[in-house]
């Protein structure tokens, strides 16, 4: 069906149908068709957006990312501030997402989870804890340089999903999350004394906000930002290379030098501004290429463009592949593509750019 929007008045009863369910935990389940659909409560969203009825239960964070980013990524990064969109949203994946044990549901005593009222700065200021929403930006942010926390059914929480979810700075930077991630987790659980041990994730927010006076800390890659912690953070290295530092592919030995073609950032990649009639070509063997992928592994982050299509590009912290978003001329997401390393990014940017032109997206 077509998405909709609560209305203030949709809202305050959406908050109403979240207080009778903790009210009778075992009652019903979900909305009200009324509720969801009636134009006393809802309007049509403005867009196309076009959602389903699903039979299975949101089991993680990736499952609600990978569900709702091809159909958000149309609207740009702007659509995680339409409250009204992401209130409707809850509600009408309520039973997917809330938690029930022994058939009764529990919820959070924070309405947010779900629903997000603009006139309630309190309620406001929540945001991040919205399942749906906080889910839907850490895949389209992060992806799986945030494989820990991606995992985890939507409602867990933990002191290290509060630190990320609860700060902005934080949250979107793409080298203190991996950073983080990297100290204090070890497949899928946290680390045993993460929290207030020396090196430990209190003392790591100490000593950041002290680094920040001197360096650009929430702009730095993990590994760069490993190397200048002090020697109390080793052991939560486990003996390995420091976190976020690539190591499944090494940089070239000695790249070609080449001239930097001026933009801001240093970035020197070949600029592919073919039309957008004719086959895909396979990347060349450009010794401009090697030049352009050292260059982002040592700053950890870079652009490749082409077609007037842009990607922002990083290095996973887990793998070392080259992983990026697709933006089109527009301003638009279009998708997210990998490699291993430069050569296989830009053939898969040109593939997946191609396609979308084919597609008569434009």
């Amino acid at each position: 069906m077509k998405a909709r929007e609560f209305t203030a008045r949709g809202i305050r009863r959406a908050r109403q149908f979240l207080d009778e369910v903790r009210e009778d935990p075992e009652g019903r389940r979900n909305p009200r068709r009324d509720l969801l659909e009636g134009p006393e409560y809802t309007r049509s969203f403005r867009g196309e957006l076009t959602v389903n009825r699903r039979r299975r239960v949101f089991e993680s964070r990736r499952e609600i990312g990978e569900y709702l980013a091809p159909r958000l990524r149309p609207f740009g990064p702007r659509i995680a501030d339409r409250t009204s969109l992401w209130s409707w949203l809850g509600l009408f994946y309520f039973e997917n997402t809330a938690r029930i044990v022994s058939g009764a549901v529990q919820l959070s005593p924070l309405d947010e989870t779900f629903v997000l009222d603009p006139l309630d700065n309190q309620n406001l200021r929540g945001r991040h804890r919205h399942y749906l929403r906080s889910a839907w930006q850490l895949y389209e942010v992060h992806g799986d340089n945030a494989a820990f926390l991606l995992n985890q059914p939507p409602t867990a929480r933990g002191d290290i999903a509060d630190r990320i979810f609860q700060s902005q700075r934080i949250f979107n930077s793409a080298g203190i999350v991996p950073l983080i991630l990297g100290l204090y987790t070890d497949g899928n659980r946290p680390k045993r004394g993460f929290q207030g041990r020396p090196g430990g994730l209190r003392h790591l927010l100490r000593v950041l906000d002290q680094l920040e006076r001197t360096h650009d800390v929430y702009g730095m890659p993990a590994h760069a930002l490993a190397r200048i912690l002090p020697p109390e953070f080793k052991p939560w290295t486990n003996g390995s290379a420091a976190p976020g530092r690539a190591s499944a592919t090494p940089r070239p030995k000695k790249p070609t030098p080449v001239r930097s073609n001026g933009r801001r950032g240093g970035d020197p990649s070949p600029r592919t501004d073919e039309s957008h009639s004719g086959p895909t070509q396979p990347a060349p063997e450009d010794p401009k290429l090697g030049q352009w992928e050292a260059d982002l592994r040592q700053k950890g982050h870079g652009t490749m463009r082409y077609k007037r299509f842009q990607a922002k590009v990083g290095v996973n912290a887990a793998t070392g592949a080259l992983q990026g978003r697709i933006m089109s001329p527009g301003g638009s997401w279009i998708g997210r593509v990998s490699g291993a390393d430069a050569a296989g990014f830009v053939r898969a940017l040109r593939r997946e750019v191609d396609e979308h032109l084919a597609r008569g997206c434009g």
